[in-house]
């Protein structure tokens, strides 16, 4: 990771700080939804604020968007991305 790199996903682990979202990789398996943090794996359900970083911006999507949108090949589409989650109500 270059050095630009890092600063940037510093200021993204702060951000998600100052405004109480737990950053982590999406994990889709068996119609399940988890967060993979450094320490644990949260288990998600349609309670969660999910947000997907596209390498430039967070993207809002829903817990049925992430069990059930796959990509061409199959697989679920936003398995393994940087995601940030929190509780509290979908707008």
């Amino acid at each position: 990771m270059i050095l630009s790199d890092h600063i940037k996903q510093t200021v993204r682990t702060i951000d998600a700080f100052l405004d109480n979202y737990t950053l982590g990789m999406l994990i889709i398996e068996n119609n399940t939804v988890s967060l993979e943090t450094e320490n644990d794996e949260i288990l998600l359900d349609d309670s969660y604020i999910i947000e997907v970083f596209d390498g430039k911006k967070y993207h809002p999507i829903t817990y049925s968007d992430a069990v059930s949108t796959i990509s061409n090949d199959g697989w679920p589409l936003y398995v393994g991305l940087e995601a940030r989650v929190k509780k509290g109500v979908v707008k």
